[in-house]
């Protein structure tokens, strides 16, 4: 308590080295008690540890996975003098053969090239909001993947955050400057024009190109990676302007620009058609998905039609400017060969990252087994996302991403309304709590039941497979093995979205009950040596605590 009264009334909760050097420790006649109690606590909780690790390799060992390991970078070899005096750079990503190939590519098209700073405008002036006035702001959060911006932030002026400074217009492209979001590009339609976005976006306009065009470049595969190469930076890295005007484009003729035009015009008019059909029955895609019927099948068809001419427009760009066969990127080790026609168009993935022979030789490993995707094994439930606006100070304990961990639940910071919330799911004893949101993949099995509410990022898993333990799934989902699927499948943005359709398919190995059973036993171990060593620790606090108050 005194520790809180010393940091407690500002923004963020800090000690002074001052202070704590002068923090007064009291003495206590049964010390030794304390000390061997901690001692103890630390004694068990490293069994625990040891236990689960145990568990963890034992896993491994059956999976014959013990010694996976992905495989190493591509190098490129090049002279100081070559490199750094040239560009200024002597991070080692920059110098990867394959963005060689990606500029020789585009250098390579008949029809021409010229660099972004020469054929687009770049709208940077920032502008200020009018307080009273109300505003739409996109943020990256609300970029799809097929270049449509999918809602925005309603807000006053004066409410609006620091970074939404970027004025569009209806025909921009916008195109984040952020490493790890760069494919978050969108054309502005004329729902969005006169809104806002952040200055993580550089707005463009192309005398050369149409918007359309533009959108699709800015979302092939060589422009990304020649984007990925100029990024730079520290905890957050992005692409500065100066990189960014120096990006070669393609000068797409003018017949295989209006092509482009007309398949992402159709695309974006048939994806508005079929959210339009769910606000005209007043329906969200959950329930319409949950409720099915003749709406079920219309909003699937429009959205697969969509999707189907965002391909095709960007098909006609790899066609013309020549990676239509193999991309052969030159990179001697830890690469990896794909056609666009049996990835792209069966996937809809275009980052480089979906495709690495990690992946590749996870999924031959795993043939070695029987195996049976989420789908086959449990049920997923989602829980609710009510907002900051529902938090309370007292209530039902709210778990979020943050108070999960593969060893339990922590005391939540926040809470809700009982009464408000009592008709909401709440795990039971064998639920498995799967994170899908930010840090995807923390799975946490429940011992009991117990009166909590989870958030929408945290999917509930029950078991309907009498041949898998929950113990053992919950292994597999912290293992490797469901890491890497889930790094594949929700990788390409800031932050993760792992989409319950892809956690139903994720593939797990059945190993023998037998060896499930004996599994089960040594997490078992692992929780019940962490239990005593809480319980250690609490004595030893409570009595530190008791003595203070009667001293």
């Amino acid at each position: 308590m005194v520790l809180r009264g010393e940091t407690g009334g500002t923004g963020q909760s800090t000690l002074t080295c001052s202070y704590l050097k002068s923090l007064d420790i009291p003495r206590m006649e049964n010390e030794d008690v304390i000390g061997n109690l901690v001692w103890q606590s630390e004694k068990v909780f490293q069994s625990a540890k040891l236990s689960y690790s145990e568990a963890e390799n034992y896993l491994l060992e059956c999976l014959g996975m013990a010694n996976f390991a992905a495989n190493p970078d591509a190098y490129n070899i090049k002279t100081l003098k070559g490199s750094f005096l040239e560009t200024g750079r002597f991070d080692s990503e920059y110098y990867l053969p394959k963005y060689e190939d990606y500029i020789k590519l585009v250098h390579s098209y008949p029809n021409g090239y010229d660099l972004i700073g020469n054929i687009c405008d770049i709208k940077d002036n920032n502008f200020t909001p009018f307080s009273g006035v109300q505003y739409k702001y996109i943020e990256l959060a609300n970029i799809g993947k097929s270049g449509e911006i999918t809602g925005c932030d309603i807000q006053y002026g004066e409410n609006l955050p620091t970074r939404a400074r970027r004025l569009v217009h209806q025909g921009d492209v916008i195109v984040s400057s952020i490493e790890g979001s760069l494919d978050s590009c969108a054309l502005v339609t004329d729902d969005y024009d006169g809104a806002l976005c952040s200055t993580g976006f550089y707005v463009l306009q192309s005398h050369q190109h149409n918007p359309e065009t533009l959108l699709t470049l800015f979302k092939s595969l060589p422009i990304q990676n020649l984007m990925k190469k100029g990024c730079s930076g520290t905890i957050l890295t992005a692409i500065s302007k100066s990189e960014f005007e120096k990006i070669p484009i393609p000068l797409i003729c003018k017949e295989v620009q209006e092509e482009i035009a007309k398949h992402v015009q159709k695309s974006f008019e048939l994806r508005k058609e079929a959210m339009q059909l769910l606000e005209n029955a007043k329906l969200t895609v959950e329930t319409v998905i949950e409720n099915g019927g003749g709406n079920l099948l219309i909003y699937n068809g429009l959205q697969f039609s969509a999707f189907r001419e965002w391909n095709q427009a960007v098909w006609l760009l790899f066609t013309e400017i020549g990676i239509t066969s193999n991309i052969d990127v030159k990179a001697p080790i830890g690469s990896t060969y794909k056609k666009l026609s049996n990835s792209f168009l069966k996937s809809g993935r275009l980052d480089a990252e979906y495709y690495q022979p990690k992946y590749d030789y996870l999924f031959s490993e795993l043939k070695r087994f029987k195996t049976k995707t989420i789908r086959q094994i449990a049920t997923l439930s989602k829980s609710i996302e009510p907002g900051s606006d529902a938090y309370c100070e007292k209530g039902i304990p709210f778990i979020r991403v943050a108070d999960l961990s593969k060893f339990g639940l922590s005391e939540p910071a926040v809470y809700l309304n009982k009464l408000e919330f009592k008709d909401t799911i709440r795990p039971q004893k064998d639920t498995i709590l799967l994170s899908k949101d930010g840090s995807v993949g923390i799975a946490y099995k429940m011992e009991e039941p117990i009166d909590v509410i989870t958030s929408g990022a945290i999917i509930h898993l029950n078991i309907t497979d009498k041949d898998v333990l929950p113990d053992y799934l919950t292994l597999v989902l912290n293992s490797f093995v469901v890491k890497l699927q889930a790094e594949r499948d929700a990788g390409g943005s800031i932050i993760q979205h792992w989409k319950p359709s892809e956690i139903e398919d994720v593939i797990i190995p059945i190993l023998p009950l037998s060896e499930q059973v004996t599994i089960s036993k040594m997490l078992q171990q692992s929780f019940t040596l962490r239990k005593e060593s809480k319980r250690l620790l609490q004595e030893a606090i409570q009595i530190v605590e008791t003595a203070i108050e009667e001293n």
